[in-house]
């Protein structure tokens, strides 16, 4: 009789490690949130956090997917960008800067995640 433990799939700590790394981000866009100035400041900071929750969720998805030395590369280079952008929450004085910090993350986290997609 074949033991399912041995079979059962292992999650990639790459693909976990990102999944951490945006969920960080999740939450200091939520400690930001806590700053807001306006209401039209909270509702962009609201929609930058749908944009990072979307990709939590997809990362979630991708966790128990095999991945190559190049794709955990660009994984760890992700996960390394995450202090840039948490500095950038956490000290912008200008919404649009705020924003165009994610917007360049998630282009790195896109490119990442489609490569998972794709092994």
């Amino acid at each position: 009789m074949n033991n399912p433990a041995t079979n059962a799939p292992k999650i990639n700590t790459g693909v976990k490690g990102l999944h951490k790394a945006l969920v960080a981000q999740q939450e200091a866009l939520m400690d930001r949130l806590s700053q807001a100035q306006s209401a039209d400041e909270a509702d962009t900071l609201v929609r930058e956090m749908h944009e990072i929750n979307f990709r939590v969720m997809i990362c979630g998805s991708l966790l128990f997917k095999q991945t190559s030395a190049q794709i955990d590369a660009e994984v760890g280079s992700v996960i390394a960008a995450t202090t840039d952008l948490e500095a950038a929450i956490a000290t912008a004085t200008k919404i649009s800067a705020l924003i165009k910090a994610v917007s360049k993350f998630l282009g790195l986290v896109d490119k990442v995640l489609d490569k998972i997609k794709l092994v």
